[in-house]
């Protein structure tokens, strides 16, 4: 009967254990899934995006070009326009010298004193009348004028087809660009969607870790797996040797605590960046270079160690000071591993009637 219960139990922690181990790598996979299928789609999106604008800078190039050709040809045509209005006000001007000659030889008639000289000058007007009569006839003036209507009723033609093209496409520019906008907040929106589904999945996981954390100092179960205190000097080193000699003992003790003292001083930052942003000891440091000649080979590394996981564990004022630990390997312990060791543990220990250690896996679990 007795035999009966515990496989019974066994089958209950066995399922138990591949129930929390299918569903966590349910809930790793689905999450590693969205966050690569986000990942692809933003990817694709942004070069989608780029490449439009690209190809948008390159239209706007091309008809900034196009208006600019366009402009220098108005701008000649203009100087045209401009030269003939020139001509046509100099035949105006000697259209009215002329009238004012008449005028003046009308006024003068009476005097016979001053005929003379009037027809004289008029000789003269007329001769220059008939140069510049010449000049505009070889110049033919009618042509000249016709031309220069067609020339103004072509420019005018020409502004206004190119204002209203150039509006219309900067409205279809102007519409895709709001429409990819509004594509690039919808992207946004998911990403914050998915960010935040992560954070709640990571602050969870992180619940679960504390949980174990916890579980396993309130209920000890012994093994190579347990909880560490982070960024504390290792002082065994410091005692090697000391066991029969209580000034050793002593010295090796404020030794230690020198140490300890020197690593929490928050002023005190021996580290150095490197190029891809991870930062490594700076062994050039001055209190590094007297640590290192002051300690033996293993002091010095479990200061360094310290100082790591201090820099690592408690920078920007990080709380969280303890880790699961595995201390036959000296290495961080998964939330899996974890779990399997406290049930592995705790099987040993129900087969051995050791009741106490079931507190841990129900406090973990529960």
């Amino acid at each position: 009967m007795e035999e009966m219960e515990n496989t019974t139990d066994d089958e209950k922690t066995t399922s138990l254990k591949a129930s929390i181990l299918s569903k966590y790598d349910e809930v790793f996979h689905a999450h590693t899934s969205d966050i690569k299928k986000v990942n692809e789609k933003i990817t694709v999106d942004c070069e989608k995006f780029l490449q439009y604008y690209e190809d948008s800078c390159s239209q706007m190039e091309a008809s900034s070009k196009s208006l600019q050709q366009q402009e220098y040809e108005i701008t000649k045509k203009e100087l045209k326009i401009q030269k003939a209005k020139s001509k046509q006000e100099l035949k105006k001007r000697v259209r009215e010298r002329l009238l004012s000659c008449k005028q003046l030889l009308n006024e003068s008639c009476t005097s016979k004193r001053l005929l003379e000289g009037v027809k004289d000058e008029l000789v003269i007007l007329r001769k220059r009348r008939a140069e510049l009569e010449s000049q505009l006839k070889a110049e033919n003036y009618e042509s000249l004028e016709s031309e220069i209507t067609q020339l103004e009723t072509a420019l005018q033609a020409i502004q206004d087809d190119d204002c209203i093209d150039l509006q219309e496409q900067m409205k279809i520019l102007q519409t895709k660009l709001i429409q990819k906008n509004e594509q690039i907040e919808e992207k946004k929106h998911q990403e914050t969607i998915f960010r935040l589904a992560i954070e709640t999945k990571n602050k969870e996981l992180q619940e679960a870790r504390w949980e174990l954390i916890d579980g396993l100092k309130t209920y000890p179960i012994g093994g190579v797996i347990g909880t560490k205190r982070m960024g504390l000097v290792d002082s065994n080193p410091f005692f090697v040797g000391c066991t029969s000699s209580e000034k050793k003992k002593e010295s090796a003790t404020k030794f230690a605590s020198l140490c300890k003292h020197l690593i929490e001083d928050p002023n005190w930052h021996p580290f150095t960046r490197k190029s891809d942003g991870s930062e490594i000891i700076n062994e050039e440091d001055g209190k590094m270079v007297i640590l290192k000649s002051e300690c033996s080979v293993e002091q010095y590394g479990a200061v360094v160690t310290a100082l790591v996981e201090r820099n690592r564990y408690h920078k920007n004022g990080r709380n969280l000071m303890e880790e699961v630990w595995n201390y036959r390997e000296n290495r961080e312990v998964t939330l899996i591993e974890g779990i399997e060791h406290i049930l592995k543990e705790w099987k040993i220990q129900k087969q051995r009637k050791r009741l106490p250690g079931m507190g841990v896996v129900s406090h973990v679990l529960g």
